[in-house]
């Protein structure tokens, strides 16, 4: 598709859509109230992914569980 169609399109969708919202497909993106809310997941707080060695796995999960248990 041309730029400039591009272009026009995305000026009648910012006339159009709500304010923030400037998509024409309305498909993807990040929109307000989205997503599971804070703090529902596994472990009520914030979580962060961690890269461990793939030898060691079974030994980090068995510590990461020990401490759990201890804190119960």
């Amino acid at each position: 598709m041309p730029k400039s169609i591009i272009k026009k399109i995305v000026g009648i969708a910012k006339k159009v859509a709500p304010a923030g919202q400037t998509r024409v497909s309305g498909r993807g993106g990040k929109r307000p109230g989205a997503g599971r809310p804070k703090g529902s997941g596994k472990y009520g707080c914030p979580t962060q992914a961690v890269r461990i060695p793939i030898h060691l796995k079974d030994e980090v999960i068995a510590f990461v569980m020990a401490k759990i248990e201890a804190e119960k």
